[in-house]
């Protein structure tokens, strides 16, 4: 079988292939009513204690952990119970100024980071990668703690994946050369590369430090400083990466680490004058150039030759990894009529033999939603899947009365119009559609407003090519 898989990060792909073997199988039961239920035993249990302590819950702000301007905090909770985990500092505008202010003229302007050699940079980011490999069971432990993920994954994947792009970044740091061109008169023309000054960064909450590595590596790398926001949810992993880095020797002020909420700290820090990249609000400020995370509802296509098994596994992985909220999660599954209920069974039988549960277990295939605010919207659009005519194949239903668990949700009947197959729901949520011929299913997979990732099954080399 030929699978073809198209997306904007390689190294996503290396987790999704590093986290197969992570896989496991749990138990699934049909009770006397007809109800199908998951191998959800430990969601149901009482939460496992995290091995690890929260020691770092302030900002960071030219190399010194602080109290917020104001003295506001707020709560980060444990997605398991919706409990409190820790009080966080609040930035807010002030603190973003404060950090912008570290960042621009100690750390860029007067500090010696830029002025490094490219091998001094790289020495530091490797040592910090060898910190991180030491603390791998405590980052994992916060990274799953504050954000539900798999426990399993979050130590035995993302921190190594993490470390790998650090040690990659690192490895660029003395190979950034400038050019010299060609001239038609007797002018030398010479271009060089130089940091661009302070990048302005924000990170999603749902892989925290994934994305740390992905923003802060190649922008230290280069020589810049950096003011980073932390997702409101999700604070915890960079504020503890943010003192190993110190530990392996960044200067102070070449970090910044502000926790808070978009409307205040995120739009100041993207509005600010003297931050020289940043992702959003570059236009209304000085058209600072941009780096944009986006979302995206990616097609997942199998044809009537491939190994519908293996289609269904990988499938399945594609869309439920990470409880779904992944930016290139295959979330249309377009299946050709030929194997479409073939398909659609198999599939239903993974789904309840998905292990639903504290992410701390061992073997625990998917925890908890991120948020109330996550779990409402994904328990909303299953309620409008239902509504809009699609056939609720399995799941449809939280798991327990506590935390945010929801059951691996599988549609079927799928129409192009309905919103489960046009919105990015971002949740356990597998939309399955039927396709007749190839030119119909590119037409279809392509209709999207999104367009961010895509996958092929398929036995032939030709007809994947297609396009």
């Amino acid at each position: 079988m030929v699978v073809l898989q198209m997306a904007t990060r390689r190294t996503m792909s290396s987790i999704l292939n590093r986290s197969l073997g992570l896989l496991g199988g749990g138990r699934s039961a049909v009770l006397a009513s007809g109800i199908q239920t998951f191998g959800t035993a430990a969601a149901l249990e009482e939460p496992i204690t995290p091995p690890v302590q929260v020691n770092y819950t302030k900002l960071l702000i030219n190399g010194q952990f602080v109290d917020s301007a104001s003295g506001k905090t707020f709560p980060t909770l444990d997605p398991r119970t919706g409990e409190v985990i820790a009080h966080v500092s609040e930035g807010d505008a002030e603190d973003i100024n404060r950090a912008v202010s570290a960042a621009f003229i100690k750390a860029f302007d007067e500090g010696p980071w830029p002025k490094m050699t490219g091998y001094a940079r790289s020495r530091i980011l490797n040592r910090f990668a060898d910190l991180v490999e030491e603390h791998n069971d405590e980052l994992a432990a916060l990274e799953t703690w504050d954000n539900g993920k798999p426990y399993e994954q979050s130590a035995l994947s993302e921190i190594p994946t993490f470390c790998r792009l650090f040690r990659y970044y690192a490895g660029w740091a003395d190979k950034i050369h400038g050019l010299v061109v060609p001239a038609d008169s007797s002018h030398h023309v010479q271009v060089l590369h130089e940091p661009i000054g302070v990048a302005g960064q924000i990170i999603p909450w749902n892989f925290p430090l994934l994305m740390f590595a992905w923003k802060v590596g190649p922008a230290l790398a280069c020589g810049n400083t950096i003011v980073l926001k932390t997702a409101e949810q999700t604070p915890l992993t960079a504020l503890y990466a943010a003192k190993l880095l110190q530990e392996a020797g960044l200067p102070d002020g070449v970090l910044n680490v502000i926790s808070g909420y978009g409307p205040t700290a995120g739009a100041a820090l993207a509005s600010h004058m003297d931050v020289d990249k940043y992702l959003e609000l570059a236009a209304k400020s000085n058209l600072k150039p941009v780096t944009l995370e986006l979302g995206g509802k990616s097609p997942m296509i199998i044809f009537d030759d491939a190994d519908v098994d293996k289609a269904v596994e990988l499938a399945h992985f594609a869309l439920f990894f990470n409880q779904g909220q992944c930016c290139c999660a295959g979330s249309r599954t377009f299946v050709h009529e030929r194997v479409y209920d073939e398909f659609v069974e198999k599939a239903k039988a993974r789904a309840l033999r998905r292990v639903v549960g504290d992410p701390f277990k061992k073997g625990v295939e998917q925890g908890p939603q991120i948020d109330d605010e996550q779990f409402n919207k994904v328990m909303r659009y299953i309620r409008s899947g239902v509504g809009s005519g699609a056939t609720l194949v399995s799941g449809g239903d939280r798991i327990g009365n506590k935390g945010y668990y929801i059951q691996p949700t599988i549609f079927s009947n799928v129409k192009d119009e309905m919103e489960i197959a046009k919105d990015e729901i971002f949740g356990p949520v597998q939309s399955i559609l039927k396709f007749k011929d190839i030119d119909e299913v590119i037409r279809r997979a392509n209709a999207s407003h999104y367009g961010l990732a895509a996958g092929v099954f398929t036995s032939n080399i030709d007809k994947a090519n297609t396009h």
